[in-house]
């Protein structure tokens, strides 16, 4: 899953009407931290509050769904630029510099916007005492940016660079070429960033329509926390985004699936990485996971597999350690999985020492031991998983749920990243539905994602040792991830 312990994403679908429909809670749901509530506005923007007095300021941010989800192959990398845009000017402070002027007036410290896969957000923390100026800042910024041609122009640069700087980044250039094939048929929804040749051809018409259709209150949620009164916060969110005027649902059509099972046999690519050290490889094995818009009950067996698996004494560490693969000890291989809405993924990965042994061979040794030994048993072996283990991973997954809330911007962050990509509702809903979950429910998950599925196999190493490994991996069947070949649109 992926976030905290759930280590990257997990989430989850309310189908009432559209998708995203969104729900009032008749009760308040078991895992809500006190002081905490929601509101829907008539024009469909959602607000949450989190009342929190431990220090004199209150954290803002407001979010969209879109994102690297929304793009085609033409607009990739257009919701990205059109973030940059908004701190460019807009009605009240019509230049950057004016807006720059308006932080240091509201007391901001550190203000910011990203563009990830299913969300885009702006947020910044400002003195309990200018929270009305806060609210006033991030209206007029996302409801009436100028969008000027010269401002538009000259962005077109800063984030041209930005593009072009990930062309001779190691982790950037693997991740594409993983996503470039674990997910053919829309691999531009895996980069925000997209390309250069979109956004040098972007025009105002195409950002307007970024506008018009994301940028509206009933695809957007407002995430304000600390030193608040809620009562009085809530009035001026009505004050100030009342009169925001709703649009026609961007989710009414549901969206095409990604590939669920892309490979026909396994896949194994090499990348000579100049940041690995020459003594280890670095291996992760990838399939396709659950789509919590399309399976969201095996979500629930995925996360608690994945922590199942995170056990230094459980028999897949064991068993791991003991097949002498060069792995060091239980602390160097694992596995997750994260939990999206579109691209659910799942990882094996593992450090392997380097030896006399070819690193092509112990991959492949590693990759048999676990679809045919480890992977099978987990569905077949009724004690593969202690019961004890099965309720301590439980237990660690709730424990895990509650230091999320600890902070207040951390707790709004987290929630903001579930109603993006789920729903806050399976967010407050996800360990009553863990305790459910059963060994039964890990099994079919296994089943269904893992045995019998090929998958894409990745070994990061040194450049001097794939030089000096080069024939043999040739001659295994490994392609090699190179720049030009990594990116999807190249």
């Amino acid at each position: 899953m992926k976030v905290g312990i759930r280590r990257w994403p997990l989430v989850l679908m309310v189908m009432v009407g559209s998708i995203w429909a969104p729900l009032l809670w008749s009760e308040i749901p078991e895992g809500t931290p006190r002081g905490f509530s929601r509101q829907v506005l008539d024009n469909g923007l959602e607000v949450f509050l989190y009342e929190n007095h431990s220090t004199p300021l209150v954290y803002i941010e407001i979010a969209f769904r879109c994102g690297g989800i929304t793009q085609d192959e033409r607009t990739a990398g257009l919701f990205h630029f059109y973030e940059h845009l908004m701190f460019k000017g807009n009605s009240r402070y019509p230049t950057a510099a004016a807006v720059q002027t308006a932080y240091l007036d509201l007391g901001v410290s550190q203000w910011n916007g990203s563009t990830g896969s299913e969300y885009v957000n702006y947020y910044f923390t400002v003195p309990s005492h200018m929270i009305r100026e806060g609210l006033e800042f991030w209206s007029f910024a996302i409801r009436e940016p100028l969008l000027k041609e010269e401002e538009i122009e000259r962005e077109k640069g800063v984030v041209i660079s930005e593009i072009t700087g990930d062309f001779s980044d190691p982790d950037q250039i693997f991740q594409a070429a993983v996503d470039k094939h674990l997910f053919p048929r829309y691999p531009w929804r895996r980069d925000p960033r997209g390309t250069v040749e979109n956004v040098r051809s972007c025009t105002r018409d195409d950002l307007l329509r970024i506008k018009n259709t994301y940028y509206v209150p009933n695809n957007a949620a407002l995430f304000i926390g600390g030193d608040i009164d809620p009562v009085k916060t809530l009035a001026l969110v009505k004050e100030i985004y009342g009169s925001w005027k709703a649009a026609p649902d961007p989710w009414a059509t549901a969206l095409s699936p990604q590939v669920d099972k892309p490979f026909q046999k396994p896949l194994f690519l090499v990348y000579p990485d100049s940041t690995v050290n020459p003594r280890i490889g670095v291996v992760s094995i990838y399939y396709r996971g659950p789509d919590v818009q399309r399976d969201t009950n095996a979500t629930y067996g995925a996360d608690v597999w994945g922590t199942l698996l995170d056990n230094p004494a459980g028999r897949y560490k064991t068993r791991l350690i003991q097949a002498n693969l060069g792995i060091p000890d239980p602390r160097y291989t694992g596995a997750w999985y994260w939990t999206q809405r579109d691209g659910g993924q799942i990882v094996f990965w593992a450090y392997l020492l380097r030896d006399e042994r070819p690193f092509s061979q112990k991959v492949r040794s590693l990759y048999e031991l676990l679809s045919q030994q480890e992977i099978p048993a987990m569905v077949q072996d009724p004690a593969y998983f202690s019961a004890e283990e099965f309720e301590l991973v439980k237990q660690v997954l709730e424990n895990q749920q509650i230091l999320e809330q600890e902070t207040v911007e951390g707790f709004l962050r987290n929630l903001r990243f579930w109603w993006a990509s789920a729903s806050t509702d399976y967010y407050f809903s996800y360990m009553k539905n863990l305790r459910s979950t059963t060994k039964e429910a890990v099994s079919r998950y296994v089943q269904q994602y893992l045995l019998g599925t090929a998958p894409l196999i990745t070994l990061r190493i040194h450049p001097s040792v794939y030089e000096q490994e080069k024939k043999r991996l040739e001659s295994d069947g490994f392609t090699v991830i190179t720049e030009d070949k990594a990116f999807w649109w190249k």
